[in-house]
């Protein structure tokens, strides 16, 4: 069993996060226990592979991407391009990825999470 400790996601409103004791107001990314912010895009439905360059360039295989206040898509292409790069993206709401990220966590599973907050 891998023991990392990743921290949790501790808080969250519809405006904000609280991930290490700290409050995030704008989309960020959680690699490794780190958070990345802000983490620029455009709305999740114009993304191209190049929105996805950090998990790409990091080769992470469990993504999960927390949209926003509800759950929307990418282009079809962008996942499928993610997909022939074994990179396993799970698409849902932000609160949904929120609550997914902390279970994962909590079975010593090491996420990688795009969180968009509108």
């Amino acid at each position: 069993m891998n023991m990392t400790t990743n921290s949790t996601i501790e808080e969250r409103t519809d405006t904000k996060i609280k991930f290490n004791g700290a409050w995030y107001e704008e989309s960020f990314l959680i690699h490794d226990n780190t958070i990345i912010s802000p983490w620029g895009h455009p709305s999740v439905d114009r993304m191209s592979l190049k929105d996805f360059s950090f998990i790409i360039d990091n080769k992470c295989e469990l993504v999960l991407f927390g949209t926003g206040i509800s759950q929307t898509f990418p282009p079809l292409s962008v996942i499928i391009e993610l997909q022939k790069m074994n990179i396993g993206i799970e698409i849902m709401d932000t609160k949904s990825a929120c609550r997914t990220f902390n279970v994962l966590t909590s079975e010593y599973r090491n996420p990688t999470a795009l969180i968009v907050i509108d």
